[in-house]
């Protein structure tokens, strides 16, 4: 399946992510986690970019990034390409350092720009590294808090001025914002999105988006479709997969089509633990176990990108 072209326009923010490739380490000690700050400072500045959260973890990192006229791959190519070259000098090796290309959603920024924030300051607690995100210093959550001053390269500003009118008050409300639960459901959405793994938002913006990016708005696809669709790959039956059966066969058929369904359909998980009648847990489960198989398998990973064709296919009939 083809790759979708990047989606831009001016004030666009984006849930940028960045992996080690094979998940392997990007930083080994502070001088690494300087010098990436350092150049993204200089491609903030040099490409007219804003950057309002991030947290740098061992082997990848994530980003609230918006963009005014520029695009966005200008800012990703340079620190890729300039922080590759210098790592492998210091380590003496070769070869790549990130996994392909860095990962960016288009978030709605009216319904999802805090949400964002706080996804990206809880990494170091869902990771179990710390149990307060006060605790983990590689993130702009003190920024946020005020217990320390914000670089030149960070905007708290933004984000801040989402939860009130005075920085005491907004401070207060950020802190209890993050004491708050995130659903598990919203939280796939925020790692994956909900538009064709592009864009997080409701109908309504992801087709806005697609206007601004002039590219055709395919027809719905319905969950139907995608079972028959993947049923006939998998050789099971429809039936099959919506019986009590838990044999691996069909339990990795159902995992294929809610991975499908939710990155490229905007489908939610819960729309396939209801029609599957399976629980939560057990389909999140599932799916997660899929998606780390595909990072491993590559017959896996041809086989799902043939039943997308396929699938969009129907969609642009």
């Amino acid at each position: 399946m083809a790759r979708k072209p990047r989606i831009h326009y001016p004030g666009a923010i984006y849930h940028v992510m960045i992996r080690g490739n094979a998940k392997q380490p990007i930083f080994h000690g502070d001088e690494e986690y300087r010098y990436f700050e350092d150049i993204l400072a200089q491609g903030l500045e040099q490409h007219s970019l804003i950057l309002h959260a991030y947290c740098w973890m061992k082997n990848h990192v994530h980003m609230a990034l918006q963009v005014t006229d520029k695009p966005l791959s200008k800012l990703m190519q340079n620190i890729s390409q300039r922080y590759t070259y210098w790592f492998n000098k210091r380590y003496d090796r070769v070869g790549h350092l990130f996994q392909g290309r860095y990962k960016a959603i288009l978030v709605d920024k009216d319904a999802y720009f805090t949400e964002l924030i706080r996804y990206i300051h809880l990494n170091p607690v869902r990771s179990n590294l710390v149990s307060d995100p006060i605790d983990y210093p590689l993130s702009s959550h003190a920024a946020y808090t005020g217990r320390v001053k914000s670089p030149g390269w960070l905007t708290v500003d933004k984000g801040l001025g989402q939860f009130g009118k005075t920085e005491i008050a907004a401070q207060a409300a950020y802190l209890h914002f993050m004491g708050q639960t995130t659903e598990k459901e919203l939280l796939e959405q925020l790692r994956h999105g909900t538009g064709q793994g592009r864009i997080l938002g409701s109908e309504d913006f992801i087709k806005g988006a697609l206007k601004q990016n002039k590219e055709k708005i395919s027809t719905k696809i319905t969950i139907e479709q995608i079972v028959d669709v993947v049923a006939k790959v998998y050789q099971v039956s429809p039936m099959e997969l919506t019986s009590a059966s838990r044999a691996r066969h069909p339990a990795e058929a159902r995992a294929v089509i809610a991975l499908i369904g939710m990155d490229c359909f905007d489908f939610l998980l819960s729309d396939f633990a209801h029609y599957f009648n399976r629980n939560m847990p057990s389909m999140s489960r599932l799916v997660k176990d899929v998606r780390t198989r595909l990072t491993k398998n590559r017959s896996m990973h041809e086989k799902i990108e043939c039943i997308k064709k396929r699938i969009t296919a129907i969609s642009e009939a």
